[in-house]
């Protein structure tokens, strides 16, 4: 009994440290999505631009999924611990070959100070904000483009992933924030339950 409350720990504890690291690329995919959505005049090609954000959006929460798999087929604490050490630096791949670059024009244009200076919201989805307020940016006629972009203004594809963002925010919100660590926790307890049930 003892082990086994090692070992559902050891689970917990590695699922919540990896979660806490991932959520913050999570949320910053989300947060891409909801730019490309509402400035789409700003890039060329908004559609490749929200593919981007939404692939971000599944191969890191991919790598998570893939960690609590492994964790749960584990049943020594040190093996938990080792495969949780392996899928972590996995996770942190993309970040150590970013830091090895060093003279990279790429590199330079996505640095938080550019992206602060680039990346700036002109519209909002926001229901405090009017239906007659406008942006500080005008359009090809010259008149400012208004603040408030509505379900109704957007064209059928930008619907399309307008809804797709919000299934994925509510999944975020709902389930993935809060839940994901305690549902090692349940797996963990209901798996063998479930084995002995059926044998």
């Amino acid at each position: 009994m003892l082990k086994d409350g090692a070992i559902i720990f050891a689970r917990f504890i590695c699922a919540s440290v990896l979660h806490m690291s991932l959520m913050e690329e999570v949320n910053s995919a989300l947060m891409n999505m909801k730019y490309v959505l509402n400035h789409d005049y700003m890039f060329k090609r908004a559609r490749l631009a929200f593919t981007v954000c939404f692939l971000h959006f599944t191969s890191t929460l991919s790598t998570e999924l893939c960690n609590i798999a492994i964790i749960l087929t584990s049943q020594v604490p040190i093996d938990i611990v080792l495969n949780f050490i392996a899928i972590a630096i996995i996770a942190e791949f993309d970040n150590f070959v970013y830091s090895s670059m060093r003279n990279e024009y790429f590199k330079k244009l996505i640095e938080n100070s550019i992206a602060e200076k680039v990346l700036i919201v002109h519209h909002t989805t926001s229901k405090r904000c009017g239906a007659d307020d406008l942006s500080d940016v005008k359009d090809d006629n010259g008149d400012y483009r208004k603040l408030k972009i509505s379900f109704l203004d957007r064209d059928c594809g930008s619907k399309i992933k307008f809804i797709i963002y919000k299934f994925c925010r509510c999944f975020f919100v709902n389930t993935y924030f809060y839940f994901l660590p305690f549902f090692v926790v349940i797996l963990s307890c209901m798996i063998p339950t479930f084995y002995q049930v059926t044998n």
